[in-house]
Formats: structure tokens, C-alpha cells, sequence
């Protein structure tokens, strides 16, 4: 999967995750079937921990998002912000988790 595609990425790590792997383990196994490889969903895995160190809620928002499948209503209603604040969040965690994945492969 390339990870130029951070959505579909970011979509796949969450199937993943809730398979219950992953340091951000859901422990849900749902029966989905990630199409995602181990190596690329601990690398994801290790960003979301990384924006959580530097800005909590965009981790927050990421794992709702992807991990429990929340919609971006579902978010806002939880958070008390508004609408635009929650797809601003979404778009800055997917950004920095693209940064992080580049720079992972840039090192490498």
C-alpha cells in the first residue's frame, strides 16, 4: 500500500489495530481483514504514539476516528468542539503521521 495515500493508510491501521495488535491496542477482533502489512502498521502505530507526545488530541482524535470508527459528529459531540475543529485535528494527525512515515523511510 503506498503511503502516499495517508487516508486509506490511516484506514487500514485502524482495521489492523482493532484486530487487537499494536501498541494502541482495541482488543476488539471484529473479523476484519487489514490490508495493511505488520511492518507499515507498527510504523503507523509508532507515529500515532509520537503525535500523541507532541499534541495529545490529535492522537485522541485519531484513535477515535480509525480505531473505534467514531464519526466526526460522534467526535465533536465528545470533544465539545465544533465541527471544523475535529476535521482541522483529523487533517494535522494524518499530516504529521505522513511526516513521521517519510521520515522512517528517508532514514532507512
Amino acid at each position: 500500500m503506498p503511503v502516499n495515500d495517508i487516508d486509506s493508510v490511516m484506514t487500514e491501521w485502524g482495521k489492523w489495530s482493532r484486530g487487537g495488535l499494536g501498541a494502541l491496542n482495541v482488543s476488539s477482533r471484529n473479523g476484519f481483514a487489514p490490508d495493511i502489512s505488520d511492518e507499515l502498521a507498527l510504523k503507523v502505530d509508532a507515529a500515532v504514539v509520537a503525535c500523541g507526545i507532541v499534541k495529545p488530541v490529535l492522537r485522541h482524535v485519531l484513535e477515535l476516528y480509525y480505531q473505534k470508527g467514531r464519526g466526526v459528529v460522534e467526535i465533536q459531540l465528545q470533544l465539545r468542539v465544533g465541527r471544523v475543529t475535529v476535521e482541522k485535528y483529523l487533517v494535522e494527525g494524518k499530516g504529521f503521521v505522513s511526516g513521521h512515515l517519510s521520515a522512517v523511510k528517508a532514514a532507512a
